[in-house]
């Protein structure tokens, strides 16, 4: 699955890699480089730049609605 310019803004997110691995957090928007996602962890005022799919996933609660994953 490839992102687009800003379809991850908002979406909650898995850190895989970096300071902030295995933890969650938010996608605010595609950084500056146009190669890396803007992440705000959960337990951080911090934006941390990272990419999609190597060093961040999209969080999915299966106990919601589909809609709203």
């Amino acid at each position: 699955m490839k992102a687009e310019s800003d379809d991850l803004a908002g979406k909650r997110v898995l850190i895989l890699g970096g300071e902030f691995a295995g933890s969650e957090g938010v996608c605010v928007g595609k950084s500056g480089d146009g190669k890396r996602w803007a992440i705000s962890p959960d337990e951080s005022n911090e934006i941390v730049q990272l990419v999609f799919e190597e060093q961040f996933v999209l969080l999915i609660d299966l106990s919601s609605e589909p809609g709203n994953n």
